[in-house]
């Protein structure tokens, strides 16, 4: 009995001195100086191995944070719970020292005597069939829904030392496997997504776990679906097509969204979007779409030219698919150079311009056309009064697609109407090609081959012959590895033509043929870097080529004499970084910085004038020759981009930004409105590149939870070395441009309104713009001016704008749509008195640009009216009637006065001074939704 006795108080003290030893091991140790600021993983591993601790958590439950010790004397326990209780997790610690971190609730390390009060005895549950109505547990519940898909992504080991991880994939259709561009990924927990690229690839960046997801795109049923997120890993999805009858469904990316996205100035058009607008005889045209949108202003009638902010036409740059075109008209400029059924979107930027672009001032306007079905054949196209033309599509194999767009016209007829014989005699016509060819050799690479051709030819009867075309194509390669890293690596080339022979007065009958080459490398490589950082940087180099051609005598009877021009050559390039930081929920930052270098390079002869002199003939003083490749002038300049949104609350933002840019190139042309003969010209040894600085805040905010979106955009924008030309300028026929011209500066500020209902049976938008553009023109040294040295408004200053753009679905089938435009007239130069030097009558003007013609009104109306909506069906029809300024108003294109009866009378030119009605007809295989 004794020794019994003798064993068991032998075992209570060693049981005691473990409890003690193991208290000892969580209260009694106190971790040193060198256990601060490990990551949470690093301190818990370094402890157990030291002091012998035993912890226990889930490694991929625990916060991503660094331990904080606020003094030597603080114990694992009361370490743990400073650092983890502000986190949702409770330290226990059982009677043997064993330490628990569990989220939201503390683990019982002792068994209460409440226990062992009742026994209870636990009966299993009945087995029942489950049926449709009913659910088993595996099923996750989300608002009402079961989610009965639930993906493991990654695994614990690969995600061990991290507590956060990348999904990432491709999101295609299961009809045709194209991918989905702008699909949406949102993560249900959290209320934050992200979209698809022009790949149909996503990526995000979670903190591991439980999430619901929901994947979705205006095309496709929505998908939601359960993951397990253990490590980085990916997840392709195939969404579902569907065919909305009754609502019509609207998804926005939150990059671009009105309230939460970065961007400001900025507009995204879809052609969906572009297909109810009416038009000037029926052609659908993307870039009369831009006209009707706030901060963007047409100086005439039927230009496919415009101003953006109070800048020169000039200083907008147009690509489609990287290539650059330097005239997007059509017939004179009543229609753009762009197929609308061979586009998918285009994007114009204004306001904070992303670094990646550069070259020029005031906006980019960038056009992605489509690349072609993936799983089947398919055509469509348009047939109106004066242009029809079709696009095909289709697979080339498992791995490869195209696209091939092509239009034309037949606008003799049209001329034939006219009752004038010189323009029923006259020729015009034109037309354009589209290709586009796309190869996926495997997920992680693609190649982009796409060519661009457009042609006009017009000959106005004993007047003018011209011709002109743009030509170009560019090779892409995009590479994409490790969820969120992007190559792309491009080749383009870009090129303009020009002819013309005159014969209006037959003294001066000529011809002149003009050229210019765009030969370009850019490469840029993106990365999300983090959740809070997305990292790109890029470079690209551009050589250009002008031939201005020989002006030549057209006839033997012409006094015109043969005079012939040096080539230029030029080569742009620059180097840039740009980063977007999400520094919290409100607040996010982006910027960047980008370094241009331009090189005016030989052959060349160079004037020199007398120093402090204008430059005219009479003061030059010598020639200065430059051999092939020299180096005749090189300008440097740094860019920066700056911006910031503000969330103020769930529905309501500030943005603001700023950019500076250069740019190398220009247009020498004297008239209001873009015109072919008009030529570009680079900078060169006295023609100094032009420098753009914009300042920009905005308030957005979404009103009925998005029903409407609005907007309030205020700029002030400022160029130096604005080129101006002097009155009387001959461009054509001079041989030393800068002779006839003089830079100054350009002062532009405005106000935007934008109203915006974006869904439901009625949707449009309406804008309203006040904006005042100045320039000077006053060189102290040299003592050239315009104006007397005084500011006087731009050519294409037109203070107020308004526009309203409204579409109603009546049914599935009928739609209605119109637009009613208003614009502020623009400046002009009157005579204002008459005076006589030795008998002969010479007329005095007034100060340059001081009277405005007349204000500008216009209502547009269409009716869409689709064919039957029969599921299998060959082909599916749709007609479009639409009547172009329907109150037949007068507007005015231009003012000018002739003597009569020695008088001076002035007349108004007006290019529609009646409605405009037609027809259109379009087209495609299958069926309304197809």
């Amino acid at each position: 009995m004794r020794f019994f006795i003798q064993i068991g108080l032998l075992t209570g003290c060693i049981l005691m001195f473990s409890v003690a030893w193991s208290q000892t091991g969580q209260n009694g140790v106190k971790p040193g100086s060198e256990y601060d600021g490990l990551p949470i993983t690093e301190f818990l591993d370094k402890a157990e191995k030291e002091y012998g601790v035993s912890f226990y958590y889930d490694v991929d439950a625990l916060p991503d944070i660094e331990i904080r010790m606020s003094g030597d004397a603080q114990t694992l326990k009361t370490i743990l719970n400073a650092n983890l209780n502000r986190n949702g997790f409770d330290v226990s610690v059982d009677a043997n020292g064993n330490i628990f971190i569990l989220k939201s609730g503390k683990i019982k390390t002792s068994i209460s005597n409440e226990v062992f009060k009742e026994r209870q005895i636990i009966r299993p549950a009945q087995e029942k069939t489950v049926s449709e109505e009913e659910k088993p547990d595996e099923f996750a519940e989300t608002e009402k829904e079961y989610v009965s898909k639930t993906y493991t992504i990654g695994n614990k080991k690969e995600g061990a030392k991290r507590s956060k991880a990348t999904l990432s994939g491709y999101i295609t259709s299961v009809e045709n496997n194209e991918p989905l561009i702008n699909a949406t990924i949102y993560v249900q927990e959290l209320q934050k997504g992200t979209t698809t690229n022009e790949n149909g690839h996503y990526s995000i960046t979670l903190k591991k776990g439980n999430y619901t997801l929901i994947a979705k795109s205006v095309e496709t049923k929505e998908e939601k679906f359960r993951i397990n997120l253990l490590s980085d890993g990916k997840l392709d999805l195939k969404l579902e097509p569907q065919l909305f009858m009754l609502n019509e469904i609207v998804i926005s990316s939150e990059k671009y969204h009105n309230v939460k996205g970065t961007q400001m100035g900025f507009e995204k058009i879809s052609t969906r979007e572009i297909k109810e607008l009416p038009m000037v005889l029926g052609e659908r045209d993307i870039i009369k779409v831009a006209h009707l949108l706030p901060g963007v202003l047409s100086v005439a009638e039927g230009s496919a030219s415009f101003n953006v902010r109070g800048s020169p036409a000039d200083q907008n740059l147009f690509f489609i698919n990287n290539v650059p075109v330097y005239n997007t008209s059509h017939f004179l400029g009543f229609f753009s150079s762009f197929n609308s059924n061979a586009i998918e979107e285009f994007t114009m930027y204004k306001g904070n311009i992303p670094v990646n672009y550069g070259g020029r001032l005031s906006s980019f306007f960038d056009i992605k056309a489509n690349e072609g079905k993936q799983d089947r054949f398919s055509a469509r196209g348009e047939i109106s009064p004066i242009t029809s033309g079709a696009v095909v599509e289709g697979p080339i194999g498992e791995k490869a697609n195209y696209m091939a767009g092509l239009r034309t016209t037949y606008s003799d007829w049209v001329l034939g109407l006219v009752e004038n014989p010189d323009i029923r005699d006259s020729e015009a016509d034109f037309a354009d090609f589209i290709g586009n060819f796309t190869i996926r050799p495997d997920e992680k690479n693609k190649l982009n081959l796409f060519a661009y051709h457009s042609y006009d030819h017009l000959d106005l009867v004993e007047l003018a012959k011209t011709n002109y075309k743009n030509t170009g194509a560019s090779l892409s390669w995009d590479h994409f590895w490790n969820n969120n890293k992007k190559l792309n690596v491009s080749l383009i080339y870009g090129n303009y033509q020009f002819g013309q022979e005159n014969s209006e007065l037959d003294l001066a009958a000529y011809k002149h043929a003009y050229e210019l080459d765009h030969l370009e490398l850019k490469a840029s490589y993106s990365w999300k870097i983090s959740e809070q950082h997305d990292i790109e940087v890029g470079v690209n180099s551009i050589f250009y080529r002008l031939d201005k051609g020989d002006i030549l005598p057209l006839t033997e009877t012409s006094l015109i004499s043969k005079r012939t021009f040096e080539k230029e050559r030029g080569v742009e390039s620059a180097i840039y970084l740009g980063d977007s930081w999400d520094v919290s929920d409100k607040l996010e930052l982006s910027g960047g910085v980008r370094f241009n270098t331009y090189s005016y390079l030989g052959p060349k002869t160079v004037m020199n004038y007398f120093e402090n002199a204008p430059k005219i003939k009479s003061n030059i003083t010598d020639t200065t020759y430059y051999s092939s490749g020299d180096i005749i002038k090189t300008y440097n300049g740094m860019d920066y981009r700056i911006a910031a949104k503000l969330l103020l609350g769930k529905s309501s933002s500030v943005k603001a930004g700023y950019n500076r840019l250069h740019q190398y190139i220009f247009l020498l042309t004297n008239t209001v409105s873009v015109s072919p003969s008009d030529l570009w010209k680079l900078s060169d040894y006295h023609i100094k590149p032009m420098t753009g600085d914009q300042y920009s805040v905005g308030f957005y905010t979404d009103i009925w939870g998005g029903f409407l979106e609005v907007s309030m955009e205020a700029y002030y924008k400022k160029v130096k070395d604005l080129v101006e030309y002097k009155d009387g300028a001959e461009f054509l026929i001079n041989q030393l441009p800068e002779t006839d011209i003089v830079q100054g500066k350009l002062d532009a500020y405005g106000i935007e309104l934008m109203i915006r209902k974006p869904y439901g049976r009625l949707n449009g938008w309406m804008n309203y713009t006040y904006s005042d553009a100045t320039i000077e023109v006053e060189n102290e040294i040299t003592g050239e001016e315009n104006n007397f040295g005084m500011p006087y408004p731009a050519n294409y200053d037109r203070p107020h704008a308004f526009n309203l753009v409204a579409n109603y679905k009546i049914s599935k089938r009928f739609n209605i749509s119109g637009a009613v435009v208003y614009a502020t007239g623009r400046p002009i130069t009157y005579p204002t008195s008459v005076y006589y030097q030795d008998g002969i009558e010479i007329l005095n003007y007034s100060l340059r640009n001081e009277y405005r013609l007349p204000d500008y009104f216009r209502i547009d109306l269409s009716i869409k009216i689709e064919g039957n909506l029969l599921a299998k069906k060959l082909a599916h029809g749709t007609f479009i009637l639409s009547v172009y300024n329907l109150t037949g108003r007068k507007n005015a294109y231009s003012v000018y006065f002739k003597t009569e009866d020695n008088k001076i009378n002035g007349y108004k030119l007006s290019i529609f001074g009646a409605p405009i009605p037609s027809i259109t007809y379009s087209f495609k295989l299958g069926n309304y939704a197809d």
